[in-house]
């Protein structure tokens, strides 16, 4: 039997953390899908974003096997520097280190400065999660610009091979880093599960709305609580919040935002939803709303359409054209006023016409699930 080729996954959280959002979901998925293909390993720090204590019923500092069978290694913070990263790395031989940040001082930097210096040949595939988006880039910009000048100087990223999830984020690899570039464009996977199909009540000129992310400036909080009050007065929204508050002065923006929301509007903030019950959670709304500044893949939109909840999202998005499915709307950030057409089409609709745009949501989310072409695109790439 030929050997599986041994891959070492680094990011800043994994599971059973879920605070950090879509990278985490992104490297869990790649894992379940090709764990028969690969034999994969993962380090990662010991606490999720934000918290303080180590995960319950994890061994610090060493290898963990997790139920679903993931071998972990879990770093705590007096271990998370140079030299036991370096020891790690250099302890086993793998012929595939995955990183999963561009800007991550532990998991992506030390790590490249390590292996560069200790084993030249050793594969190493880059993946930036979106980081090089203009959206992305526009948040503390010059801190940005400096260290990709300063990365590119010195050679950091030199003959690595890039993970772009979409043919967007590829034209934004090489126009960071030059055509010459390697690159291979393979779309994140999904969550392996089936569509369960539920049935909302819908009344004209009342919806449930949620919106499902980390609460930062990138993901445009405070814009979809700025659309919902110039929505028709007449209408009727509950507006639930879910997502990690990664920033208190942005919160407090949102905060007052909601505050000079009317009294057809009902904002609530709803906590941190662990990944296992989002499907859960997206059952009770007849809509998603994250008008973005941008998204490499956007895993909260597939959940909301694989619930059967069609979307309200920007166009910085892999997923496009969503009103001729029928099955959401994908808007430019500067129409503003087509978010606000957009939520009042929504409200308008009646229990027919809702369950058309329902069902078209998870026809499409299915078209995603189910597609053979983007798990060998992404077992292409660790063949490389």
């Amino acid at each position: 039997m030929e050997r599986k080729r041994k891959i070492l996954v680094l990011i800043d959280w994994y599971l059973p953390g879920f605070r950090a959002g879509g990278p985490i979901q992104s490297c869990s998925n790649i894992v379940d899908h090709l764990k028969n293909d690969f034999d994969f390993s993962i380090a990662t720090s010991d606490t999720d974003l934000g918290g303080i204590s180590p995960y319950p019923a994890i061994l610090s500092d060493n290898w963990n096997t997790l139920p679903n069978g993931d071998r972990v290694y879990y770093f705590s913070k007096k271990s998370l520097n140079f030299q036991e990263i370096k020891m790690l790395l250099l302890r086993e031989s793998f012929d595939t280190i995955y990183l999963n940040s561009l800007f991550s001082k532990y998991f992506t930097i030390y790590p490249l400065l390590i292996l560069k210096n200790n084993k030249p040949g050793r594969r190493i595939i880059v993946a930036p999660r979106g980081m090089l988006g203009p959206g992305a880039l526009n948040i503390k910009p010059l801190k940005k610009v400096l260290f990709l000048a300063f990365s590119k100087l010195f050679g950091l990223y030199k003959n690595v091979l890039w993970h772009a999830s979409t043919e967007m984020e590829c034209k934004e690899i090489k126009n960071v880093f030059g055509n010459n570039a390697e690159v291979v464009t393979a779309l994140n996977l999904p969550s392996i599960r089936t569509i369960n199909r539920v049935k909302r009540i819908k009344e004209i000129g009342k919806f449930n709305l949620i919106f499902l992310s980390r609460i930062s400036l990138k993901k445009n909080l405070h814009s979809a609580i700025q659309f919902l009050r110039s929505l028709n007065k007449s209408m009727e929204v509950i507006f639930d919040i879910y997502g990690s508050k990664e920033d208190a002065l942005y919160w407090d923006i949102c905060e007052s935002e909601i505050r000079k929301t009317s009294s057809n509007i009902k904002v609530s903030y709803k906590g941190i939803v662990d990944h296992s019950h989002i499907q859960e959670v997206f059952k009770k709304y007849h809509f998603f709303i994250l008008p973005t500044s941008h998204e490499n893949y956007g895993h909260s939109i597939v959940e909301s359409l694989s619930a059967g909840c069609p979307v309200i999202i920007s166009d910085q998005t892999p997923w496009r054209n969503l009103e001729s499915k029928k099955a959401g709307w994908d808007i430019s950030l500067s129409h503003k006023e087509k978010f606000v057409e957009a939520l009042n089409q929504a409200a308008r609709m009646q229990q027919s016409e809702f369950d058309e745009w329902s069902e078209n949501a998870y026809d499409f989310a299915g078209s995603i699930l189910y597609n053979e072409n983007v798990i060998e695109q992404n077992r292409q790439l660790f063949l490389k």
